[in-house]
């Protein structure tokens, strides 16, 4: 009866071991990704998406923008016909 137990309490220790582990490498996994790797900004403008310091043309058509971490940033020349 004793031996049941032994192989019972190693099992468990066993298994508590390795779901440690899980825990572990999952909250590891969620600190990495989102602390410790930069995220690339992306700008949405007029149904398009750039990358950060892309340059486009404005809605517009005489102006500029430029992608400046994940804002739109644009000129504002006032346009001659």
């Amino acid at each position: 009866m004793e031996e049941s137990n032994t192989k019972d309490n190693s099992f468990l220790l066993g298994l508590s071991i390795t779901l440690g582990t899980i825990v572990i490498g999952l909250i590891s996994y969620i600190v990495y990704s989102t602390q410790l790797v930069p995220q690339k900004s992306v700008c949405e403008y007029n149904g398009w998406a750039y990358s950060d310091k892309e340059k486009y043309p404005s809605s517009d058509g005489c102006n500029q923008c430029v992608c400046s971490n994940g804002e739109t940033i644009c000129t504002e020349m006032a346009c001659t016909e």
